[in-house]
């Protein structure tokens, strides 16, 4: 009860302080509702924003890349059938250990190398490399 008679006395405080200081609490809230409001949209805005400027996965980024290239279907059959075979006859005959004295055929016995090993499953390349072999470092497949 004594908590109620409380209340009521300093609500009636708190009016007669309003009306004596003629104070208007509406010009008050009216501002910090207008910058709230802006802050809001503000917040909105930033959200939007940040939502259409997302980079793109990288499983969309290999989606578009392969999209855009020709696919070359031979190479991949051929590839899985018959890599091996001319990955296996490679890596033994353009092995830089096979050039110990010659220095010059030793760096481009490596470089191949590395290519064959680096294009494994690519008969396409394969084939290739075995080509420049020949050119460039004599041997006879």
């Amino acid at each position: 009860m004594n908590s109620i008679l409380i209340i009521q006395d300093s609500l009636k405080i708190a009016e007669k302080t309003i009306k004596e200081n003629k104070i208007e609490p509406s010009e008050n809230i009216n501002w910090w509702f207008w910058i709230a409001i802006a802050q809001f949209v503000v917040i909105v805005l930033l959200i939007f924003a940040s939502k259409f400027k997302r980079k793109q996965s990288l499983k969309q980024k290999v989606k578009k890349e392969s999209l855009g290239d020709t696919i070359d279907f031979d190479n991949i059959i051929n590839s899985s059938f018959n890599s091996n075979k001319v990955y296996d006859e490679l890596k033994v005959k353009c092995h830089p250990d096979r050039f110990p004295n010659d220095e010059e055929k030793n760096k481009i016995a490596e470089y191949i190398f590395q290519e064959i090993s680096k294009n494994k499953n690519n008969i396409k390349r394969l084939l290739e490399l075995k080509e420049k072999a020949k050119q460039e470092l004599n041997i006879n497949f």
